[in-house]
């Protein structure tokens, strides 16, 4: 970790990791708003890779990001957009039980084995992008299932919309938890083909449910990693500043923003960390 001393060249070395420390947070925040990724993807080989932080402190910072990033989503969200708080709950009891087993086991298993499942996961998050460019069907597409409002004024979903499918959801839910909190990821780009695929829920009620829970699911593995001395406030503060900033700046530059490059870029960037990630592990 970083020693923080009194002398002039000590600090002003610490003020410069800060400052990187945001500037990762604002790029990680604003590209995963823009892309609908989680950013824990892009976090936790950053902090690993550039900072040399332990790969369980990456993780940790990473949560405290993803929370943010949620909050961050929450403020620029479209009303229009609105989740199902039912079925995120719901879910939320698989996938919380999922998080809190998989910061456990973070806490028990060499790092080394850490970092080598992150990169099968970082790899496996290139192929699936991949994928959907190379099919673009309706999954891409916004499919806002229409609502009613009861005589108190409450909207409620249309009732054709029933998920389905339930044991299935909640098994693969709680698999999304585990690796949220074994790696630091939302685990978005699963809990959304669950939702979709599996549980027969609109596409847009989807991507906005999963966006409810993720932060939800960061939060029940925080208290772990920090009660293990996983979590440095002077690591977690300034990226959880610069991902709730970034992900406000990615709601702006949307309109103004190529996200076909973006992901091209991005699939090129998670395949390279994947790699730096495996020769870490295997050369450490």
């Amino acid at each position: 970790m970083f020693d923080f001393y009194t002398d002039n060249d000590e600090w002003r070395l610490a003020r410069l990791i800060i400052l990187g420390l945001l500037a990762t947070g604002i790029f990680v925040g604003a590209l995963s708003n823009l892309l609908g990724i989680g950013g824990g993807i892009l976090l936790v080989p950053a902090l690993t890779l550039l900072f040399h932080l332990p790969i369980r402190t990456a993780v940790g910072a990473s949560l405290i990001g993803i929370i943010a990033a949620s909050a961050g989503v929450a403020v620029t969200e479209k009303k229009e957009r609105k989740g199902d708080m039912r079925l995120a709950l719901r879910l939320e009891i698989a996938t919380t039980a999922g998080a809190i087993m998989g910061s456990v086991i973070a806490g028990m298993v060499n790092e080394k084995l850490i970092e080598i499942a992150f990169a099968f996961v970082a790899l496996f998050t290139a192929v699936y992008m991949i994928y959907k460019i190379r099919h673009p069907n309706h999954l891409d597409i916004p499919n806002i299932a229409s609502k009613q409002e009861d005589d108190k004024g409450e909207i409620y979903l249309h009732p054709d919309y029933h998920p389905k499918h339930w044991f299935a959801g909640l098994g693969m839910a709680g698999v999304a938890g585990s690796l949220s909190g074994l790696l630091g990821v939302s685990g978005g780009f699963i809990k959304v083909p669950i939702l979709y695929s599996i549980m027969d829920v609109p596409f847009g009620i989807a991507t906005t449910t999963s966006s409810i829970m993720v932060g939800i699911t960061a939060a029940a593995s925080v208290f772990i990693y920090y009660a293990r001395g996983d979590i440095h406030p002077l690591v977690a503060i300034p990226i959880a500043l610069g991902v709730f900033v970034g992900a406000l700046l990615g709601n702006i530059l949307i309109p103004y923003v190529r996200i076909a490059w973006l992901r091209s870029g991005l699939i090129g960037l998670l395949v390279f960390q994947s790699a730096q990630m495996l020769i870490k592990a295997i050369g450490a």
